[in-house]
C-alpha cells in the first residue's frame, strides 16, 4: 500500500509540474522596444528576407510600443553626409493577429502578426491596387 501511495504522489507531482510549465511565448506581450532586424517579401509563395542595413552608419530604427495604445517610431535618415534622428508619435490597436499603426492624420497601416514571442515580432503588410495584391512587405523586429 505504501508503494502505491508513493506512486500516486509521484504521478500527481509530475502532472502539476507539467501543467505549471506552460510556454512563456504563449503570453508574449507586444509592448516594449522592438528594433528593426530584417525585411522582405513573398515571391512564388516563398518568404525572402534580408538584414536591414542603415546607410551612413545611422542607428537602427525601433518601435516603442507602449501601454494605452501609444507608439513611438524612432528612426534615422542619412542626408548631407550625416545622420538625422527622428521620432514619430502615433497609436496602435490590436485585434487577434491584426495590428494597426496610425501616425498623424493617415488612415493607418494594418498588418498580420506572423510571429510574436518574447524575442521576435514579425508583421506582414499586404497592399492591394484594384482589388489585386500589388505588394507584400514583411518586417521582423527583435526585442531591445
Amino acid at each position: 500500500m505504501k508503494k502505491l501511495s508513493i506512486f500516486f504522489v509521484s504521478v500527481l507531482a509530475l502532472g502539476l509540474t507539467t501543467v505549471s510549465c506552460s510556454s512563456d511565448d504563449d503570453k508574449a506581450s507586444i509592448e516594449g522596444k522592438w528594433e528593426a532586424s530584417q525585411e522582405g517579401t513573398i515571391v512564388d509563395g516563398k518568404e525572402i528576407m534580408a538584414p536591414i542595413v542603415n546607410e551612413g552608419g545611422c542607428s537602427k530604427g525601433f518601435l516603442e510600443i507602449q501601454a494605452g495604445g501609444k507608439v513611438i517610431d524612432h528612426y534615422s535618415e542619412y542626408s548631407n553626409s550625416k545622420c538625422e534622428d527622428y521620432n514619430d508619435n502615433g497609436t496602435w490597436t490590436r485585434t487577434d493577429n491584426k495590428i494597426t499603426f496610425k501616425y498623424g492624420t493617415d488612415s493607418g497601416d494594418t498588418g498580420e502578426i506572423l510571429v510574436l514571442d518574447k524575442n521576435t515580432l514579425k508583421i506582414k503588410y499586404t497592399y492591394t491596387y484594384n482589388n489585386e495584391v500589388s505588394e507584400i512587405y514583411i518586417i521582423e523586429l527583435k526585442r531591445k
